[in-house]
């Protein structure tokens, strides 16, 4: 059998990659010994994560500093007269050595200074320059700083040309037939090891927020890496004190402000609840049904009858008939939903800024409760992961290849069936050993393109309605509508198995959409609906579970933000907030209403929903409309000004106060929740 030989320039590069791995875990475990202090004895069992995930950051850092070196071996070995790259290959490194050191010295002094890790807001300083110089010069040993980068610089490039040395000794390394293997199978290598992790999605910033500890993510985080994460978000999700100081009288009164203060910005709020005796322990499982829009119902489809399940369980439920999602789009429905704060970033979604991934949540004041959350998918998309495993205190984490009996259906991962069968199962199960309340959050995806209807379907029969009935009564084909029927289909499954669990003579369901669909014929629906793109938004929420007494149909505007306190308020717990989301059922308390933003849009739109009145302003061009009526597209402004100056400041007002939240919504320390 033929000896493999590894050639030299393929040994220098990844020697060039394992040397700077294990110099960015040693300063890893070198911020562990400095920051020291900050580690409370509950968070030990999760250091081995912390170093474990932390290692793959390091191990990205490392390949993607070995690129350049990788291209120029490949270069030489195929061209050895390129020897003349030589000391510019040195010099190149020695600096880049030396500014990422600079950039660990800098983490340092950075989370010394405010307990966070060095990101790409560090440019802030340069807007004072002098002064913040300054003050490096007066509080950081600057000169042993600068003098230890020139050495570390110095050795780094003695290093890279004592690699060069090393990769080229052999005579044999200019061979192209062997090095072209070598080149493709060191490429793979170097992707496989950027790449992370075996997943669908890569390792992703939100992987460091495996925990509800600040300290253990910050110790997760690679500082150079965090800086290009947050670059993209600074300047896109940045606030406006000033405007929101602007309309903070109005806010205040509409969120129900303890001890309002315009100079000092307070929105928070302490809910008493109900008296201990009053107070309930109900389960409550929250059901994300992909795109569940109002138009889209067996309520305003009855002929069709795509849901009617959901119709069912609406009629014998407490049913939101205006209800709304503030923006589209699934990860910016999980945000709001969880921490009650409408997501209306320009850039991207909010789950995916690891600059506001510390959340408040109110649920967190329910410490006797177990917390779940199931997908079908990975957490990783969106970057969801990083919203829930860092905000949910000690939730389970379910995703695809984390269950028990499970069969991908298409890119979205298993099927709804099964996703809710394994809910059930898991529920039940946790619920018999653990004989506790329960916090559940059950999201699926099936209902997307593809259209994927599974092999095991409990039964299903598809429908052929024809393409031109499809089309008008908000569908884009038949394919579609039979998905939202399979979707429809497999929360009926599920609620034939809970209906059979321990658990559910005590839980609540809290079943809607994640966002609404526009549809552009939507014959079923009033022509204002679809041309103000109110489908886009409109959802249902379902109220559904034994402990409902008996049905109620709730026409008061409301909106996903609510849904948490609203859970909140049928437990009865006190718990605390400063966001935007209040309980939906505490009428004639809380004044009705939805802030919608259109981020799709340019320019963006931004709007609010009270009853059939509708405020929508896109650009400076801005009108009030009663989108009910016949003539939904008249402006009606000048004819009832007073209605429209207030709902134009609930608009603006909650649009630049949610702005303000993202960083204004930290947790609070445990004992205050």
């Amino acid at each position: 059998m033929k000896k493999i030989v590894l050639p030299g320039w393929i040994k220098a590069y990844f020697g060039f990659i394992l040397a700077n791995w294990l110099i960015f875990t040693l300063m890893r475990v070198i911020f562990l010994f400095v920051f020291r202090a900050a580690l409370v004895p509950q968070a030990y069992p999760e250091l081995w994560e912390t170093f474990y995930v932390g290692a793959k950051f390091d191990m990205r850092l490392a390949c993607a500093l070995a690129i350049p070196l990788g291209l120029y071996f490949t270069v030489y070995a195929f061209w050895h007269k390129a020897q003349w790259l030589r000391k510019g290959m040195a010099v190149l490194y020695g600096v880049l050595e030396a500014l990422v050191m600079l950039v660990y010295f800098a983490d340092f002094a950075h989370y010394s200074y405010i307990s966070m890790r060095i990101n790409s807001s560090i440019a802030k300083y340069s807007e004072n320059a002098l002064i913040s110089l300054q003050m490096a010069w007066e509080t950081y040993p600057l000169v042993w700083g600068v003098l230890a980068l020139l050495v570390w610089g110095v050795l780094s490039g003695l290093f890279v040309n004592y690699l060069q040395k090393k990769a080229f000794a052999q005579p044999d390394s200019y061979r192209w037939k062997g090095n072209l293997g070598w080149f493709f199978g060191g490429l793979l290598l170097t992707g496989a090891l950027m790449f992370g992790q075996l997943s669908q999605y890569p390792l992703r910033w939100s992987n460091a927020y495996h925990s509800t500890n600040n300290f253990i993510c910050n110790l997760t985080l690679n500082p150079v890496l965090n800086i290009y994460d947050t670059a993209r978000f600074v300047k896109a999700d940045s606030y406006d004190e000033e405007k929101t100081r602007q309309y903070y009288n109005t806010v205040s009164a509409y969120l129900g402000v303890d001890n309002p203060n315009p100079e000092t910005l307070n929105f928070e709020r302490v809910i008493a609840g109900k008296p201990a005796d009053e107070q309930k322990d109900y389960n409550i499982v929250i059901i994300f049904m992909e795109s569940l829009a109002w138009n889209k119902l067996s309520i305003t489809n009855p002929d069709i009858d795509p849901t009617p399940f959901v119709k069912e369980l609406a009629d014998k439920s407490i049913l939101f008939t205006n209800f709304f999602a503030p923006t589209s789009a699934t990860a910016r429905a999980v945000f709001a939903t969880i921490t009650s704060i409408p997501d209306v970033t320009s850039f991207k979604t909010s789950s995916r800024n690891p600059l506001i991934v510390d959340q408040h949540v109110v649920v967190n004041a329910l410490k006797d409760y177990e917390k779940y959350f199931f997908i079908g998918g990975s957490a990783s998309w969106g970057n969801i992961r990083g919203i829930l495993e860092h905000n949910l205190s000690g939730v389970h984490m379910y995703e695809e290849g984390h269950f028990k009996n499970e069969h991908r259906n298409d890119v979205w991962g298993i099927s709804d069936l099964d996703l809710f069968r394994e809910a059930n199962r898991i529920l039940n199960e946790e619920q018999q050993a653990k004989k506790k309340p329960f916090f559940a959050v059950i999201q699926t995806a099936g209902y997307h393109r593809p259209y994927t209807i599974p092999e095991d379907n409990a039964g299903f029969e598809v429908k052929d309605i024809g393409e031109q009935l499809a089309l008008k009564r908000s569908f884009v084909s038949v394919a579609e509508y039979n998905s939202l029927r399979f979707s429809d289909h497999a929360l009926r499954e599920f609620f034939k198995l809970a209906e059979k669990s321990d658990y559910y003579p005590n839980t609540l369901f809290f079943i809607f959409g994640d966002h609404g669909l526009s549809a552009p014929q939507s014959e079923n629906m009033p022509r204002g609906y679809v041309d103000l793109n109110l489908i886009n938004h409109q959802i249902p929420l379902i109220i559904a579970g034994a402990p409902i007494e008996k049905p109620q149909v709730i026409n008061r505007t409301a909106s996903q933000v609510d849904i948490l306190p609203t859970a909140m308020g049928l437990l009865g717990r006190p718990y605390f907030t400063r966001a935007i989301g209040r309980d939906a059922l505490a009428e004639p308390t809380v004044e009705p209403g939805s802030l919608l933003y259109g981020w799709a849009s340019s320019p963006a739109t931004i709007g609010f929903v009270q009853g059939e009145y509708y405020y929508h302003r896109q650009g400076d061009k801005e009108g009030l409309y009663k989108f009910t009526d016949d003539n939904y597209n008249k402006d009606i402004s000048k004819q009832d000004p007073e209605r429209f100056d207030h709902m134009k400041k609930l608009a603006l007002g909650l649009y630049e106060t949610s702005r303000y939240q993202f960083y204004h919504n930290q947790k609070r320390d445990e004992k205050d929740n």
